[in-house]
Formats: C-alpha cells, structure tokens, sequence
C-alpha cells in the first residue's frame, strides 16, 4: 500500500504519514486519519485509502463518491433521494429503498411521476400508501408497518386489534422511542391501549413516559411498577409519581452517584462519598497518555486483565492517574465515585467554568487526552476535526492529542458556547451535539408545564446519546463545582433550567 504516499501533497507532514498510518492497529485513530487522507485525495488514490477504512460508514463512502466518478453512480443508487431518484434507475428504489420521509416535501406532481417511475415493489406500495392516505393496508403486514410508521409516522390511531401484535418484533423498541417523543397524539393515544404486561422490560420505562405525557399518571405507575429490574430511572420516577419513600429509600441505597441518586441524597439532606484515587509507590508510567497509539495498547492490556487490582497497582503514578482512576472504577465493579482533578491551564477560568471544563471532560474522555471516538472526535475534549479546522486552521490536528492544546481551544469553544446558552444542561447539550442542533432539536422540549418539570422534558429529548450525555454532565458539574470550593447543588441547578423554561 506504499503506493500512495508519493503521488500526495505534502499537507500532513506535521501529522503520520500515510506509511505510518496503514501500520497502525484497525482502530478508530487508524479510520481517523485515513479519513484524513481520504478528503484530500482522488481518483484511484481516493478509491485504495476507502478500502483500507476498517469501519465504513456512509460517510466515506460519499467522500469516495465526490472524489472518484465511478462512486458517484454507487452512492446515488445506494442512498435514494427527492434529490437524485430521477437520475438514478429504477432498480435503485426498489433494492434500496426511497426515504420515505422525502415524501413530506415533495409535491403531488412529483410523488406521482416517481409512482409512475418505479416498478412493482414493496417501496412502491408503501408510497401508494401514504400518497392515498389508506393506512388500514400498512397493518396488514409488520414489514411494511415499520417501514411507513417508523419512516414517515403518520398520526392516525392504530386499530386496538393490532396495536398488541407489533410489540414483540425487535423494531417496536425504535418505534416507541420515536412516537413517545413526538407530538402526535392519535397514534401515542393507541399506544395507551397495550399490554404492557406483554411488553419487554427494556421497552417500558418510554411506555410510561408515554402514559404521563398523555396524563395517565397511574397507569405510568402501573407500568413501572410491572418491571422485574428497575433501573434508577425507574425508581426514581416513581418516587416523583407515588411519593412513596421506599422509592427514595432505595436510591439512597445505591452509593454510586448519578443523576438521580444525588438529586434524592439532596432531597433528604444525606451526604454522599467521594472516593480517592491514592498513589503510593510512584511506579514507573507505563504509558504515555498522551500518545494514541499507548492509549490503544492500554486498552487492550485492559480487555485481558484478568486482575484488575493488580493493574491498577502497575499504574501506581500521576501521569497515569486517569488510567488507574478508569481500572479502579472496574474492579470495584462501578460502586465508587472518583471524580479526580487533572492539573490544567484553567486559571483563565472561573470556578463555574472550572465546574464545566471537568464535568465534560469527564464526560468525554474520563481524562485520557489520546482518545479518538467512532465519530472522530479526538483528545482530552473530544473535539470534531471540523471544528478544529474552523477555529484553528493552523494547528496540526495531531497535536490536539495532547492535552495542553486540547485544553488550550476547547475552553474558547466552551465559552462559546456559554456566552449563548448560558446553562450548564443546555451547554451540555451543545457540546455533544453542536449548538444548532440544541435550539432546534432539544431546546424546544423543554416548553412542557407541570409538577414534573424539568424532569418530564429531559426524558422527552429526542436523542439517546445527547439525553444521557446532559444528565451526566450536570451530576459531573453539581459536585466539581462544590469540590472547587464553592457549593452547589443540583435542586438550585434544575431550578434554573425551569425558570429558563418558563421564560
């Protein structure tokens, strides 16, 4: 594979090269910078790097597309749409599909040339379906029901007498998760007349935020209740539907900290432990955390530990302080709470900002500056390669892999970001999924009225990862800011975020 690197412009030379690059263990910082490279080469060149991608995604495949012609015809019959389905032949639609949320903005001219266009199919009826309004057809097969009620979702009643058969196929799971949050309120009514007792475990905590969403407090309780595990969540809304204190109870039972558990320890006045990652011999580092390449070999050393105290004691340093504080977190099987505190240049921050900066970064990396996600965030803070690019055109991207430069831009852009939202949650929200991503798609749930408030609309944001990831960041904040001396609370935290939402 030694082929491409002389026919590339000398852009990366502060960065491995491509030799370097192609030896390097199949892993998300290999994909990384052969994406990398992929951007800024063509033809045969871009087509050899896409090959050697370990996990492809959708993505690449369209920088392959706009970098080598043959892969544009690939791409455009791969993934159909309002855009290109007249360029494309009809063969495409019917093995791939047509996104049938396109439907909704396109014109009754235009969906009925494509009927005209495609070919018998399964695509084709699923359109007839939804341009004719006649979704009573939809409930006559489970495939072409989830394919019409999880794409488009139209808002009609879903008849009594089908609502129970699609619960036990492995895409209601996906269905629920998207109606509950929806404003839709035919077809999230039907969903009211399941048997929840039919329903998995798994899927039931969004059933009864279904039933609360609709005002049925005592059937979400009966839901709830009907879980054989209960997870935290679970327990802790019950507490809010019943105020029956064994709820709160058993929460406080929990030692590990989370959202709920701390919101409860503060509700009852309890005080909550924080553990020490202590250093005692002063070992040598066995890895340097700042190189990727160490970092990957730490976590493969992890997966086949078979000790993972003894691991820990062979981390026994500062520099190795994330490492050891991550192997402690799972030999004592996630029951401790060590929330350390990394030096960094944050003397430019306040202790509100100080608050935040750990609380993400926690988060984020859990304090190992050589990470690289499956998205290609990199470094101590996780930062987006187009984000590094827009700030800080002039930076090499390899050296956002240590944390003093990681840390150095990632307090411009979270400031950024404060100045605009001005709330840890929403800033949160924003670090994880950009901030026009939080006023379109998160900002406006949280305009719901009511005793459950602003709980009801933290459980109603619409993505899983960015959900969590608020809630998460906001314990991280509640208890760095009280480590950085000036105590806080989540109670006074959420009240903010309520009279933001009331505003």
């Amino acid at each position: 594979m030694r082929w491409i690197l002389f026919l590339l412009p000398i852009f990366l030379l502060a960065n491995p090269s491509l030799d370097e690059v192609l030896d390097y263990p199949h892993t998300y910082y290999r994909d990384f910078w052969l994406t990398e490279y992929l951007k800024k080469s063509k033809n045969v060149q871009a087509e050899n790097i896409y090959n050697e991608i370990t996990y492809k995604k959708k993505y690449h495949l369209k920088l392959l597309a706009n970098r080598y012609a043959p892969y544009k015809v690939i791409y455009d019959c791969k993934y159909v749409t309002k855009k290109n389905w007249i360029d494309v032949d009809s063969e495409c639609i019917v093995q791939n599909g047509f996104r049938l949320r396109d439907l909704k903005k396109m014109g009754d001219e235009e969906i009925k040339s494509l009927l005209n266009y495609i070919p018998d199919s399964k695509t084709k009826t699923e359109i007839e379906i939804i341009f004719n309004k006649k979704y009573k057809k939809a409930f006559k097969g489970k495939d072409i029901f989830y394919d019409i009620f999880l794409k488009y979702t139209p808002d009609i009643e879903i008849p009594d007498i089908y609502i129970n058969n699609i619960v036990n196929d492995k895409r209601f799971r996906y269905l629920l998760h998207k109606v509950v949050r929806s404003k839709k309120n035919n077809i999230k009514s039907s969903l009211l007349n399941i048997d929840y007792k039919m329903v998995n475990d798994r899927y039931k905590f969004d059933l009864a935020l279904n039933a609360i969403s609709l005002n049925r407090d005592n059937l979400a309780i009966k839901i709830l209740k009907s879980k054989k595990y209960k997870k935290n969540r679970d327990k802790f809304w019950l507490y809010l539907l019943t105020k029956n204190r064994k709820y709160a109870n058993e929460l406080l039972d929990n030692k590990r900290l989370d959202f709920y558990t701390l919101w409860i320890y503060e509700k009852f006045n309890k005080n909550y432990k924080l553990d020490q990652v202590k250093i005692f011999n002063q070992v040598d580092p066995k890895y340097n955390i700042d190189n990727p390449l160490d970092v990957i070999k730490f976590y493969k050393d992890k997966s086949k530990t078979k000790d993972y105290f003894k691991f820990a004691k062979e981390l026994d340093n500062q520099k190795e302080l994330p490492l050891k504080a991550l192997i402690l977190d799972k030999a004592f099987r996630y029951t401790k709470n060590y929330y350390i505190m990394p030096k960094y240049n944050l003397s430019d921050l306040n202790i509100s900002q100080k608050a935040l900066f750990y609380a993400l970064a926690r988060q984020e990396s859990r304090f190992i500056p050589a990470q690289t996600s499956r998205s290609y965030a990199i470094g101590l803070m996780q930062m987006m390669p187009f984000l590094i690019k827009s700030f800080h055109p002039k930076e090499d991207i390899e050296s956002f892999f240590t944390a003093k430069v990681n840390v150095k831009y990632a307090k411009k852009h979270m400031n950024w970001l404060i100045k605009r939202l001005n709330n840890p949650l929403f800033v949160s929200y924003a670090y994880n999924g950009g901030i026009g991503f939080t006023k379109r798609k998160v900002m406006n749930y949280f305009k719901f009225k009511g005793e459950y408030e602003p709980f009801f609309s933290m459980e109603m944001v619409p993505y899983t990862e960015s959900r969590e990831y608020g809630k998460k960041v906001l314990t991280n904040y509640v208890i760095y800011k009280t480590l950085l001396g000036e105590k806080t609370t989540l109670h006074e935290v959420l009240k903010q975020v309520k009279k933001e939402e009331e505003d």
